[in-house]
C-alpha cells in the first residue's frame, strides 16, 4: 500500500486499505474492486466526523469473511466511539446480509463501540420490524446518525 495516497480527494475510501474511491454509480456493483488491495466493495467508507461512516454498495451483500476483513480494518485504527452503516443504497436485503449485520454488532458491542444503522428503504425498515430486528439494532434516519454518535 502506498503511504502518498489521498483519502480525502473523493471523500469515497476503501474500507480495508483506506485508498480513496471514485464515486462508484457508473460500476457494476461487482465489478468495483480496490484498485489498492483488490476487494471487492460490499460498502465504501464515506468522509464524516472521526468516527466511521460505511456506505453500502447497491446490490452488494457482502460475505461474512468480507465483512471480518471490514472488522479488523476498524480495529486497527484504535478505538471508535461509533460506527455506522449507510443502507439507503440497498432496496433489498438478504439473509446472509442480516447475519453479517448481527456479527458486527456482536464484535464492535464486544469493543464498546455503538454500531448505528441509518438510511433504511421501506422495504428494509420492513424486514428489520418483522423480524424484530429494530429492537436489536439503533436505527436512525440519515440526519440523525451524527447525533447518534456525539
Amino acid at each position: 500500500m502506498s503511504g502518498t495516497r489521498n483519502t480525502r480527494k473523493s471523500g469515497y475510501q476503501c474500507p480495508i486499505c483506506g485508498n480513496a474511491l471514485p464515486h462508484l454509480a457508473a460500476l457494476a456493483p461487482f465489478d468495483a474492486p480496490c484498485c489498492e488491495c483488490g476487494c471487492y466493495l460490499w460498502c465504501r467508507r464515506r468522509d464524516s466526523t472521526d468516527d466511521v461512516v460505511l456506505e453500502a454498495v447497491s446490490g452488494r451483500a457482502p460475505e461474512p469473511w468480507e465483512l471480518v476483513k471490514v472488522i479488523h480494518a476498524i480495529a486497527r485504527e484504535g478505538p471508535h466511539d461509533c460506527v455506522t452503516v449507510d443502507l439507503s443504497k440497498l432496496e433489498m436485503i438478504n439473509s446472509s446480509f442480516l447475519a453479517a449485520l448481527v456479527g458486527l454488532k456482536k464484535r464492535l458491542d464486544a469493543s464498546g463501540c455503538t454500531l448505528v444503522l441509518c438510511g433504511l428503504t421501506p422495504i428494509v425498515a420492513e424486514i428489520f420490524d418483522r423480524l424484530r430486528l429494530n429492537r436489536l439494532f439503533v436505527i436512525v434516519p440519515s440526519e440523525q446518525h451524527e447525533a447518534m454518535c456525539a
